[in-house]
């Protein structure tokens, strides 16, 4: 919905509601098949359920996708048509797809976008890329140590799809939370938080998330600042030294990198050391390691792709993988176990109707569903809070709540700003640099009014990961005064227990007024009344 920095060079871009982009996604589909611009020799030879997708799509005319993401059907045909007629094509996501309810069907929806035009795996398209150091069979976080009775206890909430199959080897934290509060199913009774600000920024429902923490019986905090979560919860609090103080690798795809420790103050502790220091202590079969370097070396060393040591690397600088191997992975044999050209698939196929979502009581083909608070889920609820919310855009000077604490970034960047369109700044009264309030049914915070044409008229965009390290640390250093997250609602997931809708909230906004509506801070608010009773 925002225009971005590749929006403002792009041929199409189109300001989608927050929360329709699998319907979006799916009409593309319907264009691309239905005038025939898909790679049929792709298609015919390495897909599986191309049949039942086009069937799919037929559901989704691009007129009613357009009524549902609030576009010109013409702009959706355009944009289809260029995807498929680009050779190359690839779609870069991020977190966002994950922010929403259609979250599966959403990233299902575009891996068969992809799929359709043939753009998987080939040089400019959709990487099948290689795991973390390559080591993708040895990523389970430690789930193969437990006893099989207590890996049983994982906090799944409702049996349902992925959670319940256990295809994510970590629990569900809303659940987390839910046992934190109540002790059902059992009483967490510890909580370990490393490099992770989390009333700050990762936890919806921040105020909730704080009340739980409180709950516990000892807290550890592991961070390089004084945070306000650090402030509000810790027992302890180990220092954690930053980049140039600990030995690490570096591995996004390629090349693979050391990163070398060539300082160290006081008591700081690289990730690494923490965690090897502490494993070797809590299960000593499952850290089986000396130091930091010798549990890299164990990474490095996993598959076999890459035969040196930590300290070869280190003075190799970095190592690239095999070139040729890239690319058409499929075709060479690269993607299964058994050295047969394929993917790594039941049927050996690309599956754009995954045969796992229906052994999992999951719909197999994409599908859009509608955010549990829309203008078209809750009409009246709409009528009271007007505008569409979503949060999580990127700054140059900030990344989540990284960097308040520095100068120059906040002599750029002073205060957190909220993006709205020239059209909903008028029907408010705003201008620009005006404290707007920011509320809905949970809660409220404010920000700063920046006004710009490049926004969906429809929808507004907050900052998220703001606190104010130059206030008071006993008022947790204004944490909840700009903080997205006090309007957020846990324990509502999308079908299969993935995705929340942290980008499609309803709320409204209106001018903070010095002394009238600003009487106590929302920091204040959580810290003396336990959170919002209700907005103001």
């Amino acid at each position: 919905p925002r225009l971005t920095w590749w929006g403002a060079r792009a041929d199409v871009w189109l300001p989608v509601r927050p929360g329709t982009d699998a319907a979006l996604a799916i009409g593309m589909l319907n264009v691309i098949i239905e005038e025939d611009l898909y790679d049929h020799q792709f298609v015919e030879k390495w897909t599986y359920g191309f049949e039942e997708l086009a069937k799919r799509v037929k559901e989704y005319p691009v007129e009613k996708v357009a009524d549902i993401c609030g576009l010109k059907a013409e702009k959706i045909r355009q944009a289809a048509r260029l995807f498929a007629k680009s050779k190359p094509a690839a779609v870069q996501w991020g977190l966002a797809f994950e922010q929403q309810i259609s979250c599966t069907a959403l990233i299902l929806a575009v891996c068969d976008l992809c799929g359709i035009t043939g753009n998987i795996d080939v040089p400019g398209g959709m990487l099948l890329v290689r795991h973390a150091f390559n080591a993708h069979r040895h990523y389970n976080c430690g789930v193969e140590h437990m006893p099989e009775e207590t890996a049983k206890k994982k906090l799944n909430g409702a049996a349902r799809g992925i959670q319940e199959n256990n295809i994510v080897p970590t629990a569900d934290t809303d659940v987390i939370v839910h046992a934190m509060e109540t002790g059902e199913p059992y009483q967490i009774r510890m909580a370990w938080i490393q490099s992770s600000n989390s009333i700050a920024c990762p936890a919806m429902d921040a105020p909730r998330a704080l009340e739980a923490l409180k709950k516990m019986e000892f807290v550890v905090v592991a961070d390089p600042f004084m945070t306000p979560t650090a402030m509000a919860v810790a027992d302890i609090v180990l220092p954690v030294g930053m980049g140039p103080e600990r030995n690490s690798l570096r591995n996004w795809w390629t090349p693979l990198r050391a990163q070398s420790k060539v300082c160290s103050y006081y008591e700081a502790k690289g990730d690494e050391e923490i965690v090897v220091e502490f494993g070797k202590r809590l299960n000593p079969k499952a850290f089986p390691f000396e130091n930091d370097i010798d549990m890299l070396n164990w990474y490095i060393g996993m598959d076999g792709d890459y035969e040196g040591t930590f300290e070869d690397l280190r003075a190799k600088t970095w190592e690239y993988w095999d070139w040729d191997a890239t690319y058409y992975k499929y075709e060479k044999g690269l993607l299964r176990e058994d050295g047969k050209p394929g993917f790594n698939t039941a049927t050996g196929k690309l599956e754009l109707m995954p045969l796992a979502y229906i052994e999992w009581g999951l719909d197999p083909l994409p599908f859009h569903t509608e955010p549990p608070e829309s203008p078209v889920t809750t009409p009246d609820l709409y009528k009271e809070y007007p505008l569409i919310l979503t949060t999580g855009a990127r700054s140059y000077e900030f990344f989540h709540t990284e960097h308040r604490q520095l100068p120059t970034m906040r002599e750029f960047h002073p205060d957190p700003l909220v993006q709205m369109h020239p059209d909903v700044a008028k029907a408010y009264g705003i201008k620009e640099g005006d404290w707007v309030w920011i509320e809905n049914q949970r809660g409220r915070f404010k920000q700063r009014a920046t006004i710009t044409e490049g926004i969906n008229p429809k929808v507004i965009s907050a900052e998220h990961g703001w606190w104010f390290p130059e206030q008071d640390p006993e008022n947790l250093y204004g944490v909840f005064d700009s903080n997205p997250n006090n309007l957020t609602e846990q324990g509502v997931k999308g079908p299969g227990g993935i995705g929340s809708p942290i980008k499609s909230m309803l709320c409204k906004i209106y001018k903070v007024e010095e002394g009238v509506n600003d009487l106590i801070s929302p920091t204040e608010q959580v810290i003396k009344l336990g959170g919002f009773k209700h907005g103001k």
